[in-house]
């Protein structure tokens, strides 16, 4: 069972526009920069960005204090995968116009995208200080902070994003996902229904829900839940791993091996489902088909230690008491306290 907290890529391009006035009539004063810089925003509107790339550097080469040919070059970089190009760009736009600060956020997504958050963070923190009411700077710093575990902060962030625009789905997605960090599992539930009111399709989103409906111990809630998350992706191992799992709780193993079959169908090495599919098994009585799982587990992963735990319980089940007791101390080893409890029968 897993929180999911999703980072999209999503670029948000935003250039300037001429008014009606500007981009018929260009005034004679530097004619060529507005012109070709005039080019680039009908070639970014068709998507040819190779093309817009080459008349806003000849806009510039025309005008080197052009803000907005900086800022929307920028944007065209971003598109064209040239990040830390676009990054000097946007530096440039701010060095000659400080007032535009949507550059701040899409500076930050660059910097993200790049894999540098801190900086991401300072620059969406400079764009908030400034007066942006972009909502995905909000998001995307939220995204940040919940992932440097700073989750207080991060529902700051996410509560602005869904203010300043109450249909911004993932920011509630996201939300929920903090309130339940927080163990505050009402809030959560809350806001994973609200971003399936907004977008029903969210399948990460019912999975989310659903595994928070388990914590309040509403089973079928939750199984519901998961199936919805299945039906809208059949490849969502997770969902049915997770669905497995609110069918063990509710003593279905039966049921929740063929949910944990699929999830492995769909993802063979996915250690979560292989574990869950053993510990059914035992439940079942099925010892030795569960040793046979927990071998499988751990020649995949030597350093599961749950699983060696489980194996000795499975084993002892089968009066191997020598060889369960070795699992048991193997699973000491690797740091799983509970196997002292099954480690004092072995002396």
């Amino acid at each position: 069972m897993s929180i999911r907290i999703i980072s999209l890529v999503i670029f948000t391009f935003l250039f300037i526009r001429l008014s009606a006035q500007d981009s018929t009539l260009v005034v004679a004063e530097n004619q060529e920069a507005e012109l070709a810089y005039n080019k680039g925003i009908e070639n970014v509107k068709s998507k040819n960005f190779k093309e817009a790339l080459a008349n806003f550097n000849e806009a510039i080469s025309f005008r080197a204090d052009f803000a907005k040919a900086y800022f929307n070059r920028a944007g065209v970089k971003t598109e064209l995968n040239m990040l830390s190009d676009a990054i000097a760009d946007y530096n440039s736009a701010l060095q000659y116009d400080p007032q535009m600060i949507s550059a701040y956020y899409l500076r930050g997504r660059a910097k993200q995208q790049m894999g540098d958050n801190a900086a991401a963070l300072e620059d969406y923190t400079k764009g908030v200080e400034a007066g942006a009411k972009e909502p995905l700077l909000y998001y995307y710093s939220g995204v940040i902070r919940f992932q440097n575990g700073e989750f207080e902060n991060a529902l700051l962030d996410f509560t602005a994003a869904v203010k300043a625009d109450p249909k911004l789905a993932i920011a509630f997605n996201d939300r929920g996902s903090t309130y339940r960090k927080l163990e505050k599992y009402d809030e959560a539930i809350s806001d994973y229904k609200a971003a399936i009111r907004i977008d029903s399709k969210l399948d990460f989103a019912w999975n989310n829900l659903g595994s928070v409906l388990r914590r309040k111990d509403k089973q079928d809630e939750a199984i519901e839940a998961y199936t919805q998350a299945i039906e809208l992706n059949g490849e969502y191992f997770i969902a049915y791993n997770n669905r497995g799992s609110a069918k063990y709780e509710k003593k279905d193993y039966t049921g929740a091996i063929k949910d944990f079959d699929q999830a492995l169908k769909i993802k063979p090495d996915y250690m979560p489902a292989l574990n869950n599919k053993a510990s059914a098994k035992m439940k079942l009585k099925e010892y030795k088909d569960a040793v046979t799982i927990f071998d499988d587990i751990i020649s995949k992963d030597p350093k599961y230690g749950y699983a060696y735990l489980n194996r000795g319980i499975a084993k002892e089940e089968l009066r191997m008491f020598k060889e369960a007791c070795a699992d048991w101390q193997k699973a000491k080893d690797l740091g799983i306290q509970a196997a002292n409890l099954y480690i004092q029968e072995c002396n």
